[in-house]
C-alpha cells in the first residue's frame, strides 16, 4: 500500500511540475490541415502586432522600414503607440506556433530592443500559428506566463532548431496543462 501512495504522489507531482520532457509534434505545431495564410518562404510571420512606448514614435519610419527589411507586411496599425502619460506597455510577447526559431528570436530580440524587456510569454493556443504580437494587452494574466532572463536567453539560443525553440517555449508556458486551447 505504500508503495502505491509513494507512486501516487510520485506520479502526481510529476504531472503537475509542468516539465515537458518529450513533447510530441502534434502539440508544437499546426496540424497537417493547417494552411498559412501567407507566403512563408521569405518569413513565418505573417501577422505582427507591435504595441510601443511613445518615446517610440518619432522613429515610426524607421521601425517600419526595419520590419519590411525582414519582409514583414507593415499595414498603418502594425505599430501602434502607448499614450504619452500612459505608463509603459506590457512587456510581454506572443509566437504562434508556426513561427521559425530564426523568425521567433527576430521578434524577441526586437521587444528587447524597444520594448526594453520581456517578462511574460502568452500561450501559443491563445494565437493563430504565424501570428506574432509583442507588448499585447489582449489577453488576461492567466494566459500570460513569467520568465526568467535566463529562461529568455535560452529562447534566444541561435543553436536551436524550430523544433527546439516551440519545444522550449512549449515547456515555459506549461502548455501541457492549459485547459481551454483556441487553435
Amino acid at each position: 500500500m505504500k508503495r502505491f501512495v509513494l507512486i501516487c504522489v510520485l506520479l502526481t507531482v510529476f504531472l503537475t511540475s509542468g516539465v515537458a520532457l518529450a513533447v510530441p509534434k502534434e502539440f508544437l505545431f499546426p496540424g497537417p490541415e493547417y494552411k498559412s495564410p501567407c507566403d512563408t518562404t521569405k518569413t513565418t510571420i505573417c501577422t505582427i502586432e507591435i504595441w510601443l512606448g511613445h518615446k517610440h514614435k518619432k522613429n515610426k519610419q524607421a521601425i517600419k522600414e526595419l520590419l519590411k527589411l525582414k519582409s514583414l507586411k507593415v499595414l498603418g496599425h502594425t505599430v501602434q503607440y502607448w499614450r504619452p502619460k500612459g505608463g509603459h506597455p506590457p512587456t510581454n510577447i506572443a509566437i504562434g506556433s508556426a513561427i521559425s526559431a530564426e523568425d521567433a528570436r527576430f521578434a524577441i530580440n526586437f521587444a528587447l530592443k524597444f520594448n526594453d524587456r520581456v517578462d511574460g510569454l502568452i500561450t501559443r493556443t491563445l494565437n493563430p500559428p504565424n501570428y506574432v504580437a509583442i507588448a499585447t494587452s489582449a489577453w488576461d494574466a492567466m494566459s500570460e506566463t513569467p520568465i526568467t532572463q535566463e529562461d529568455l536567453a535560452r529562447l534566444r539560443d541561435p543553436k536551436l532548431t524550430t523544433e527546439e525553440f516551440h519545444s522550449l517555449y512549449y515547456e515555459l508556458t506549461n502548455e501541457a496543462n492549459v485547459q481551454n486551447k483556441f487553435y
